[in-house]
């Protein structure tokens, strides 16, 4: 008698253990940081680019990216550029200039409380939140 093994493989698995919020802004993304470091007391700081291989044109573009980590909360914040004059990086989220990626413990965040705040930063045109689930791509702002 012949056992047969099964293989069982995890694709395409995400996490979607945090919160996103979309922001719209025309200030460039380290003016924008300045400004959410102050109405937030966080403190961006820059990384690595996010970098993607668009399959139709063949090349790679790069979208900024910042980090903040909360040790006392052991939050991880990124702020992540959506738009590439190629290309989005979500490209289901084109009204979306900015992505706030926040990872960690989601019941220590109120999301409607931290998007009014963000609201109120004079250069946020709006802010909302976004269901990681819904959106396709999502791998792209993965870190």
């Amino acid at each position: 008698m012949r056992i047969m093994k099964k293989k069982f493989t995890l694709s395409n698995y995400v996490d979607y253990d945090f919160s996103l919020i979309g922001i719209c802004s025309q200030e460039e993304d380290f003016k924008l940081c300045f400004f959410l470091n102050q109405a937030l007391q966080l403190d961006f700081e820059r990384i690595r680019d996010i970098e993607i291989l668009l399959p139709k044109q063949g090349n790679m573009v790069s979208f900024s990216c910042f980090e903040y980590t909360d040790l006392d909360s052991d939050l991880s914040w990124y702020l992540i550029a959506n738009r590439h004059p190629a290309s989005n990086l979500l490209p289901d989220q084109k009204q979306t200039d900015y992505l706030l990626r926040i990872v960690g413990e989601q019941e220590l965040i109120d999301t409607t409380q931290l998007v009014n705040q963000i609201k109120e930063i004079p250069c946020v045109l709006t802010a909302f939140v976004i269901p990681p689930q819904d959106v396709k791509n999502i791998e792209n702002i993965l870190l």
